[in-house]
């Protein structure tokens, strides 16, 4: 596998589909705003059916499942102060709005186990990505807390996850291994951090790069597929 932001551009050959997996985590806001590049890629690059397989990669296990302010979390990972903190989520908010989404500094900050568990029964009613788009926007706009059950319940019915079924998920183990599994195997392509996007299995793009370089990653492997 190759790691690219700027190949070359190959005729593509867009008669097979194109299978995108993006590894990401809802704490991480450059994963906002990459999945959000990736998508405005995807409306000027893609001429084909393309597929886009959300991978769980959660960056903190041991982060507790109790809320605390993301500055709190920030000084406890990276020391400094809060005030620091603010200044760093101020500039990620301003970069956020600059790409047109909402970005709100004061949200919640706790384990995502749950919800990377949530996105995999999602997953399992093809509606993963409707889902964690709709989680990961009202999250950072300030709107909802995922680490709340019934909020993550709601978002995950609104997309059509029968809420039993996430109900029960959420007082069980279930995929609980998967997404340990699915972090693993990210590990294993050497990924350390996220968003990774991975395209055909062939080409991958580390971090939240820019529209472009998003745009020639799928040129490259629809071309590599050819």
């Amino acid at each position: 596998m190759t790691t690219s932001t700027a190949p070359e551009s190959p005729t593509p050959d867009t008669s097979s589909p194109l299978v995108i997996e993006l590894w990401t985590d809802l704490g991480c806001p450059w994963c906002y705003i990459g999945k959000h590049r990736l998508e405005q890629a995807l409306t000027t690059a893609a001429a084909g059916q393309v597929q886009v397989v959300l991978r769980s990669f959660q960056l903190d296990q041991n982060m507790a499942s109790t809320p605390v302010s993301v500055p709190e979390v920030f000084v406890a990972k990276h020391g400094g102060t809060a005030e620091h903190a603010r200044r760093m989520e101020s500039q990620m908010a301003a970069l956020a709005r600059a790409e047109g989404l909402p970005y709100s500094v004061d949200r919640p900050a706790a384990n995502t186990f749950d919800v990377h568990r949530v996105l995999h029964l999602a997953r399992a009613h093809g509606v993963a990505t409707p889902m964690f788009s709709a989680l990961q926007r009202g999250y950072f706009a300030g709107e909802l807390d995922p680490f709340d059950d019934d909020a993550l319940l709601q978002v995950a019915a609104d997309a059509g996850v029968p809420a039993e079924e996430t109900r029960a998920l959420l007082s069980g183990d279930t995929y609980a291994q998967a997404v340990r599994d699915e972090r693993a195997a990210g590990q294993a392509l050497g990924i350390t951090g996220v968003p990774f996007a991975v395209f055909n299995g062939t080409h991958a793009v580390a971090g939240a790069t820019h529209v472009q370089g998003y745009a020639a990653a799928i040129a490259q492997a629809w071309g590599a597929s050819a």
